[in-house]
């Protein structure tokens, strides 16, 4: 099967041909025999040189140009390769080649005068607008074609950059639901930890107590299956309007159950929770639920890592529109054991991440002999 490159060079080539016996067969009885073979060993090789356009057009051009000024069988070919160079060469060569035509159309009829009855006027008429045509008809297709290539680098660009916002929304997603799973299921475990340890290492316990005990084992089981039923299910199906974990689910007022569940563990807790509730803004469900999440992964890693040491909690909303809460540990001076609770060590840098994308400020660390987690979040005036 032809190729289309390989059709329109035939085309081309056969019209070049043509429109060079066109303005050859006039002429004919002007040439000598000498100049008729010279015009026409011209005309064919400006024809073939076409061949060869694509990869040298300012070279094919400027040769058909100059044989057109002598030769009228290489005036179709001098317009195709015009043609050519319009559309493939810079602006100033294109330039020189249009000047060296006009040149010829003005050189060819002082040569043949008057053939078919065209006086030299209307003959250079013609050709420079036939030529000035050429050129403007190249330059036009050279135009359509940076606008498409630059359609079509666009449409790349924009799938390109879709897939990358895409790739990053399912990557924001995936933390957000690491986050959620990590602080929902770590309290809980932890909890189980903290009870079943008791269980095992504390047999003299009154029966009432082993009972109080396995009811919050079995209640804390029953909540951290839920928990991770609702992750499966948003990994699985997509998050979904109702309950969603990428919602938030908890708040300020949630901290009292947080708090009677750490104390029912063992753990000291004071409270220190100051909130005025007159006034929100939309962003306020958010702020609470980090503010929540904050207090839990503070009571989390007191169990963890400070079994025994009481914990302060300071939740206070401030006139400059700020939600203030700190999670003050106290730990003994005194080399503290290994803890037996694994952790991941990703607590504290997914609050932080938190914290950013609220647009507040968050820190942890050592103060003397207190690990205090801090964070600002906006609230609302």
């Amino acid at each position: 099967m032809v190729g289309r490159q390989t059709l329109v060079d035939v085309v081309l080539v056969v019209v070049a041909v043509g429109f060079g016996l066109f303005i050859l067969i006039p002429t004919i009885d002007m040439h000598s025999r000498t100049a008729l073979i010279l015009d026409v060993g011209l005309g064919t090789a400006a024809c073939g040189s076409l061949a060869v356009r694509r990869r040298f057009p300012t070279t094919v051009a400027a040769f058909a140009v100059a044989a057109s000024a002598v030769s009228a069988s290489a005036a179709g070919a001098s317009l195709v390769a015009l043609f050519t160079a319009a559309i493939r060469v810079r602006t100033p060569a294109i330039t020189a080649l249009t000047a060296a035509e006009l040149i010829a159309t003005f050189c060819f009829p002082l040569m043949y005068p008057e053939p078919a009855g065209f006086s030299y006027r209307t003959q250079i008429l013609m050709g420079s607008l036939m030529n000035l045509g050429v050129v403007g008809w190249g330059l036009m297709v050279r135009a359509q074609r940076n606008y498409l290539r630059a359609v079509l680098d666009r449409a790349h660009d924009l799938e390109a950059g879709q897939e990358l916002l895409a790739a990053t929304v399912r990557d924001q997603e995936r933390r957000r639901i690491a986050r959620e799973m990590h602080d929902a299921l770590a309290h809980r475990l932890s909890l189980l930890s903290v009870h079943a340890g008791a269980l095992q290492f504390r047999s003299d316990l009154p029966a009432d107590q082993i009972r109080s005990m396995a009811a919050i084992i079995r209640q804390t089981s029953h909540d951290a299956l839920g928990d991770l039923q609702d992750v499966i299910g948003i990994l699985r199906d997509g998050p979904t309007s109702d309950g969603s974990l990428l919602e938030p689910r908890v708040g300020l007022d949630d901290l009292s159950a947080l708090i009677d569940e750490s104390r029912r563990s063992g753990t000291e807790v004071n409270v220190d929770q100051n909130i005025d509730n007159a006034t929100g803004t939309p962003r306020n469900a958010a702020a609470a639920a980090t503010a929540y999440r904050i207090v839990q992964e503070g009571l989390t890693n007191a169990r963890k890592h400070a079994p025994r040491s009481p914990v302060r909690i300071v939740v206070r909303s401030h006139e400059a529109g700020e939600l203030a809460v700190t999670v003050s540990t106290f730990l003994d001076p005194r080399p503290a054991p290994v803890s037996v609770i694994p952790g991941t060590g990703t607590g504290l840098s997914g609050l932080n991440e938190r914290v950013s994308l609220l647009g507040g400020t968050f820190s942890s660390g050592k103060v003397a002999h207190q690990f205090v987690v801090t964070a600002r979040l906006p609230w609302g005036s």
